[in-house]
């Protein structure tokens, strides 16, 4: 149930988002974005860029986001970072956690991609460039999405799946 304490919570954080927006220099790659934005929505349909576009793009960040800590872990130095530290990094068990990363990307995340689709076709959400929030309100929202997820995954229960990679 929606409180009124939680709706201005909601609004207070917007504001203070477009305030420190409005402090903001004006995005030198602005005209660029929106010139390639407009190429894709006259050269695709809505469903290629919300379903594909949004795969390559998360599989281009996550690889990228990834490879400072792929590569951290070859070398000497940062070995006494490593948490596991019984456990030796081998080219074996790096193709193996790439298999299972690349089957959760592709059979359980894909799925769940094409669903912003349907949604924004059922709610009728337009792609056009104009109505789309400016790039600190999606930074916004897309942090407070992503913390939330991980704050409520972290308190269901044993968050360590990952032990055997």
């Amino acid at each position: 149930m929606v409180t009124n304490e939680s709706i201005s919570i909601f609004s207070l954080a917007s504001l203070a988002v477009e305030y420190v927006g409005s402090l903001l220099p004006e995005n030198p790659l602005q005209e660029p974005f929106k010139n390639a934005w407009n190429y894709m929505l006259k050269n695709y349909t809505k469903f290629q860029i919300a379903t594909w576009g949004s795969l390559v793009f998360h599989e281009v960040l996550y690889f990228l986001f990834c490879l400072p800590g792929f590569l951290f872990q070859f070398i000497p130095f940062m070995k006494k970072y490593k948490i596991p530290k019984d456990k030796p990094e081998t080219w074996e068990n790096q193709w193996k956690c790439f298999k299972v990363v690349l089957f959760n990307h592709f059979c359980i995340q894909l799925p769940l991609i094409c669903g912003p689709y349907y949604f924004t076709e059922y709610f009728n959400i337009l792609y056009d460039w104009e109505r789309m929030p400016r790039w600190y309100m999606l930074l916004a929202r897309c942090f407070g999405c992503a913390e939330s997820c991980f704050y409520v995954i972290m308190c269901m229960g044993d968050y360590s799946f990952d032990r055997n990679y």
